[in-house]
């Protein structure tokens, strides 16, 4: 065989390799997150693991979903390498009901939290986690839909995202409370003082600014609201860089969840490459690989 044919038959390789690499490259983008979930009971971790299996089903809008790989990290287990996951999601604060919320290990690890924390932060006062799993269940547009959502827009971000749910259920001083967020080791305690109030809230408003957001995807007010306490807990929607997402109706001037406001419109598929060719760009890039092909073969025929 002669060199030009060697060198044509080289040529075709390349062509191919080059078309299906950067298939393989393009489709391994829209993978999956790597969730830390603060644990519980082993009911509860179970329930989340049930969860974590129904998140690549919800995708009310066709766009595309997130398969979860899922690590309990619960409060007397080693600190994990934080750097090695998408989001620190932390569940309901609560001490009753199948819940027995400890939050030593968030408090013990204040400041290699805030180490790995990235530019996503995404907190609300609902129990999400307790209605997936009590009188709502896992209700597309409800508990299932907004920890989803929450957990795939905490984890799109730069960096270790934080998703993080009420740390109480009841206004007043209980034992049932496991408040930890205003605590003195608390991550979060320097942002969100003076801005945290406690009382119920069952008329959750998503607002006509937000709805659009991919965050709220799938979800609507009614939704949201009417759980038998869908919320236990509040924010000031003054409170600084952070956005209101879902307000509380029936408090004027408060917020139910909150999102950083830099990032509030962001996705919720991933942290993504500064450029991701679309679906009729990969076909392109098989076409003209084929082309190439083609032609190379031919020139070798003559």
């Amino acid at each position: 065989m002669s060199n030009q044919k060697h060198q044509l038959i080289n040529q075709a390789i390349l062509a191919i390799a080059t078309t299906f690499g950067l298939f393989t490259a393009t489709a391994a983008n829209a993978a999956s997150l790597n969730v830390l979930w603060y644990g519980q009971t082993d009911a509860y971790n179970a329930e989340i693991s049930e969860l974590a299996a129904l998140a690549p089903t919800f995708d009310p809008e066709g766009d595309g979903s997130l398969d979860w790989n899922l690590t309990f990290w619960n409060p007397l287990d080693p600190t994990p390498d934080f750097s090695d996951y998408d989001v620190l999601a932390i569940g309901t604060g609560g001490g009753a009901w199948g819940f027995d919320f400890d939050p030593t290990g968030i408090l013990n690890n204040k400041d290699a939290i805030s180490t790995a924390r990235g530019n996503r932060t995404f907190l609300s006062g609902q129990d999400a986690d307790a209605h997936y799993s009590g009188q709502i269940g896992p209700r597309p547009d409800g508990p299932l839909g907004f920890l989803v959502n929450a957990v795939n827009w905490a984890g799109s971000g730069e960096g270790m995202g934080i998703m993080a749910l009420t740390d109480g259920w009841y206004p007043t001083a209980d034992s049932r409370n496991r408040r930890w967020w205003l605590n003195d080791r608390s991550f979060l305690k320097d942002e969100l003082e003076g801005y945290v109030s406690y009382f119920l809230e069952e008329n959750v408003v998503i607002p006509t600014e937000t709805s659009d957001f991919p965050v709220n995807e799938g979800l609507t007010t009614a939704g949201l609201s009417n759980w038998h306490q869908s919320s236990h807990a509040a924010f000031n929607k003054d409170i600084p860089g952070y956005l209101s997402i879902n307000d509380a109706g029936s408090h004027p001037g408060y917020a139910v969840t909150i999102v950083t406001a830099s990032e509030a419109d962001g996705g919720t598929l991933g942290e993504q490459p500064e450029s991701v060719p679309e679906p009729g760009s990969i076909f392109g890039l098989f076409l003209l690989g084929g082309f190439g092909v083609r032609s190379l073969l031919l020139r070798m025929s003559q």
